[in-house]
């Protein structure tokens, strides 16, 4: 295991699995008089939020499961399960301050006017079934915004496969922050990303949304994309790939969620998260017709330079990934984040070393082992659906 106990980028020094710290910034006796008071309100607000948002989920997954009975009319279904969804996690969204999620179709090329972004926001049509969302990974509300927004088909990724395979809404939130699992576990059935998405877009089963980094950062830079584009041509014009990015800003706490090993983690930062009066959360898409699967785009058009002040850093080709170094090339000039030299393993490294520091040696061997063995139970070729 290769010790990370400073997890920095050694291109770019930024540290992509630590919380981030704001800025320390001098307060006026006014201002420290009204931190004060926040000490106060603060914890009364969250642990009330926390109940409500508790209540609300458990709400939810009662009518997700009485909605089983509607399986054999599969549209009807559908509708009743988006319904649900978009209300339930609406309501969760603004208990975790969350009130408005402002949305845009954004356009790289030269001489597009903000106008015509606005255009494209307004007459975007909704994700469909057969559709790929691509997005960055930074917390368990990501999934929350997502589900909301699309009621998608969620994934998780399995780095030595190169495969994915379905998770529910509860599974996904319960990955982001965790241990990542590189190896599908013995049993697991899973494809690749284009077979799996034809496969829901057969069932109908709506839009696919797959995180390529494979585990949550701070929200600060992109980590590098487990190859599981390696054998897809550019422009990939067999299914709709969509290019999301999600952003936070915030000036105390952020809302975004790098390790979750246990519940303890989870729970506090989610209470923290309703102790927020709001959060912010802006979402960028790429326009559709500057999309990797559109049938005119070149990957010498996601890959080449950047136009001044469009991207911070180099963000280069993945010699085995083509479409996964034109994707993160994309989503980098969109975010405008650096892309990293780490990957889901330096996490994996990372979390050894905070297992063994706040848990003990034997904590950490025994994760270490598991992590072993799964990667061995699943070195060999992945079953298909």
């Amino acid at each position: 295991m290769r010790c990370l106990c400073n997890p920095k980028d050694q291109g770019t020094g930024i540290q992509p699995f630590l919380p981030p710290v704001p800025a320390n910034a001098d307060h006026s006796p006014i201002q420290k008089i009204f931190t004060a008071i926040l000490l106060i309100v603060k914890p009364l607000t969250g642990a009330i939020k926390l109940i409500l948002v508790g209540i609300v989920a458990l709400g939810l997954a009662i009518l997700q499961t009485l909605g089983i009975i509607l399986s054999p009319l599969a549209p009807i279904h559908r509708v009743y399960h988006r319904l649900i969804s978009a209300v339930f996690l609406r309501i969760i969204l603004a208990l975790l301050g969350f009130f408005w999620i402002k949305r845009e179709v954004v356009t790289l090329r030269r001489g597009r006017s903000a106008g015509a972004n606005k255009t494209q926001t307004a007459n975007k049509k909704a994700a469909v079934s057969g559709e790929l969302i691509v997005c960055n990974w930074s917390s368990y509300i990501d999934v929350l915004y997502l589900a909301f927004r699309y009621d998608p088909v969620f994934t998780q990724i399995y780095h030595e496969s190169l495969t994915v395979r379905q998770v529910s809404l509860w599974e996904a939130l319960l990955l982001s922050g965790s241990y990542p699992q590189l190896s599908p576990p013995e049993g697991v059935e899973t494809l690749p990303i284009v077979e799996f998405v034809k496969s829901m877009h057969k069932k109908g089963a709506g839009p696919v949304v797959v995180f390529p980094e494979g585990t949550t950062t701070n929200n600060r830079a992109i980590l590098k994309f487990v190859p599981i584009f390696k054998d897809c041509p550019v422009p990939e014009t067999s299914i709709d790939i969509t290019i999301m990015a999600l952003k936070y800003d915030y000036h105390k706490f952020a809302p975004t969620f790098t390790v979750g090993l246990d519940h303890s983690y989870r729970l506090g930062h989610l209470f923290r998260t309703c102790a927020q009066f709001y959060n912010t959360l802006s979402i960028k898409s790429l326009a559709p017709e500057e999309s990797p699967s559109h049938a005119h785009f070149s990957a010498l058009d996601g890959l080449s330079s950047t136009p001044s002040g469009a991207a911070i850093g180099a963000i280069e080709a993945v010699e085995e990934d083509v479409l996964g170094g034109v994707i993160i090339n994309l989503m980098g000039r969109v975010t405008r984040f650096r892309k990293l030299g780490l990957n889901v393993k330096d996490k994996a490294d990372f979390l050894d070393y905070f297992i063994l520091r706040n848990n003990g040696i034997s904590t950490a061997k025994k994760t270490t082992a598991q992590r072993s063995s799964t990667s061995t139970s699943g070195s060999g070729r992945s079953k298909r659906h």
